[in-house]
């Protein structure tokens, strides 16, 4: 995240990642299919000689599983890990990995903010603190959502504090009535 497109004398004020239970689930598929071809192995050749496997080319094979499985992880781990939201003290960026070698960078002025919608669906996500956020303003791009964010009214809160700061500093600068609401409409 060092090479972001902070404007000058921007600070950030903290950066959000998905929860840990999205790694779980994924690590549990991972898990699963890491074993299901010694499920297989042990299901074919347990027969009474019904399917004779070669061990060699059963090893061989397992391998090459694994490479892919690896590849697999790593592509995964890659896409959750670079997907952020961070709030500096103009601006919330959201930066949305795509794929492995395609990249989202939005942002949205924090003086524009119109509503921050929270949302925790289900048992889990309750019982673990995770959600999603939606952040509303005018203008173009209408709607700037975050899913499976920790904590997320601390998020909705900290929003709120950066808006209402950035807010007062607009109050009390030398700007006129007329750009004041351009600025915030």
């Amino acid at each position: 995240m060092h090479n972001l497109p902070l404007e000058p004398g921007e600070k950030v004020i903290v950066t959000y990642h998905k929860h840990w239970v999205v790694y779980t689930i994924d690590t549990f598929v991972l898990l699963i299919l890491l074993i299901l071809p010694k499920i297989v192995y042990v299901w074919l050749t347990s027969g009474a000689g019904f399917f004779e496997i070669n061990q060699h080319l059963a090893v061989f094979l397992y391998f090459i599983w694994f490479i892919l499985l690896w590849g697999y992880f790593f592509i995964i781990w890659t896409n959750l890990y670079l997907d952020a939201w961070i709030v500096t003290d103009r601006r919330i960026i959201d930066i949305e990995q795509m794929s492995l070698f395609h990249r989202s960078v939005s942002d949205f002025r924090i003086e524009k903010i119109q509503n921050i919608t929270v949302t925790e669906r289900g048992f889990i996500a309750n019982l673990f603190g995770y959600g999603s956020i939606r952040v509303e303003t005018a203008g173009e791009k209408v709607e700037l959502a975050f899913d499976y964010l920790p904590n997320p009214y601390k998020v909705r809160d900290t929003i709120n504090e950066c808006h209402d700061k950035c807010l007062a500093r607009l109050e009390h600068s030398d700007i006129s009535p007329a750009t004041h609401n351009i600025i915030i409409h």
